[in-house]
């Protein structure tokens, strides 16, 4: 064998086993198997059994790509889809579980954007959520204050909203003005919805999709149940 042809079998054999390494990576470091099967804590079907009240309900999202759903199989395995109603494929123990069973009156209304602050969703919560009538009680769901801490990944200097890699010193005023923002928007939601509303808020997930960022199929699963929780647990809709 010449050489030059014995040069490039070795670089041939040098592309392949870097391309199968670049494989292995990305599949067993960064998009880890999820596994399969329900995740996350039991829900109780025994609250869907019955209806909760004929009163218009609106399940309203706010927040970040978590509660829009990003790294979802598809859009009705989001936690806020789920919520509402369930997938095709739901987990045997989750058949029956969902909101609609329970309120006939459901309205949904989803003003999550992925990539977004608290900053922009106290905009969203000032600007774009109307006064709701009086006869229409809400059930808020939200995630926020996930994306001011990761922001952004150390591509450029630290600042309020996007605090990766800044000082406890420089993060001080950014973490009292987020406290400020926070319950400035739950006070602005719970006057927007006169016949009454309750906020459940999410803080930390689990079950990562591959930006290792964003929640996979199981996360939104398990998200969703801890919210359901939430809401049988603290709703006052439940007869």
């Amino acid at each position: 064998m010449s050489s030059r042809r014995f040069r490039l079998f070795v670089i041939l054999g040098i592309g392949v086993m870097s391309l199968l390494l670049a494989i292995a990576y990305l599949q067993f470091y960064i998009a880890r198997p999820i596994g399969s099967g329900p995740a996350g804590p039991a829900v109780s079907r025994d609250p869907f059994e019955k209806m909760w009240t004929e009163q218009p309900v609106l399940l309203l999202g706010i927040g970040d790509s978590i509660t829009a759903g990003l790294g979802a199989k598809n859009t009705s395995h989001s936690y806020f889809q789920r919520l509402i109603s369930n997938p095709t494929d739901e987990f045997e123990d989750m058949k029956g579980v969902c909101l609609s069973r329970a309120l006939p009156n459901l309205q949904t209304r989803n003003l999550a954007i992925s990539g977004s602050t608290s900053i922009t969703h106290a905009e969203i919560v000032g600007e774009k959520l109307e006064t709701q009538p009086t006869d229409v009680y809400g059930i808020v769901v939200m995630t926020t204050g996930g994306n001011d801490l990761i922001h952004s990944y150390g591509r450029s200097p630290a600042r309020e909203g996007a605090m990766f890699l800044a000082t406890m010193e420089q993060a001080k005023p950014w973490i009292e003005n987020f406290e400020k923002r926070l319950n400035t928007m739950l006070d602005t939601i719970t006057a927007k919805f006169p016949g009454g509303c309750e906020i459940h808020l999410a803080d930390i997930y689990y079950w990562f999709y591959e930006n290792v960022e964003d929640p996979n199929d199981r996360g939104y699963d398990a998200i969703g149940r801890l919210f359901m929780n939430s809401i049988i647990t603290h709703s006052k809709l439940l007869p």
